[in-house]
């Protein structure tokens, strides 16, 4: 919000109609709505999706993008939960401070990167993604961050736990963890 917020602030105000105070109070629940939204779509795994909407920062395609309206509705519902505006007005100032926010990081992306781009780097670059967020990330594309491997194989690994059996056993196709293995890595793409 450092990097972002007095955009976000000009635009709200200017389109909501609601004074800079009130535009300066919104702010967090700004960085809440982002944070909740993102990690729900990162904990699907919906990296494709994440990049999407940075990638359709500035156009007509964001307003249509699903993760847009998702982080507008929260942002909506805490604009009208916390500071007690009505819809019409939070409507606006969500939408507003959403755009705004997204357009402002994907540039900071796009200035991050030695591509002009939107990529995986630019993303945890800008957005200061570390930990347990990193790790993730790292392991939903294969490249985890420790030696532990993949989500697909620690989901594997989980699932031999879970199920037990014998070798010969896990590598027949038809064993319930054969199975599992398969619905996993159609799951993850592999």
């Amino acid at each position: 919000m450092d990097l972002v917020g007095s955009e976000a602030i000009n635009k709200i105000t200017n389109i909501a109609g609601i004074n800079t105070t009130q535009a300066k109070q919104m702010l967090p629940l700004a960085e809440e709505s982002l944070s909740e939204g993102l990690m729900s779509e990162l904990s699907k795994g919906n990296m494709d999706g994440i990049l999407g909407l940075f990638k359709s920062a500035g156009g007509s395609n964001l307003f249509t993008n699903s993760i847009f309206n998702s982080l507008k509705g929260l942002f909506m519902k805490k604009i009208m939960s916390k500071m007690g505006l009505p819809e019409s007005v939070a409507g606006l100032a969500a939408g507003s401070g959403i755009e705004s926010i997204i357009g402002s990081l994907a540039g900071k992306m796009k200035e991050d990167g030695d591509n002009e781009g939107i990529d995986i780097s630019n993303l945890v670059s800008v957005l200061g993604i570390g930990g347990g967020a990193a790790d993730m990330i790292g392991g939903l594309l294969g490249n985890s961050t420790k030696d532990e491997g993949s989500l697909l194989d620690s989901v594997m690994d989980t699932a031999e736990g879970l199920i037990g059996g014998n070798e010969k056993e896990k590598n027949s196709d038809s064993s319930l963890f054969a199975n599992l293995k398969n619905v996993a890595g159609g799951l993850f793409g592999k």
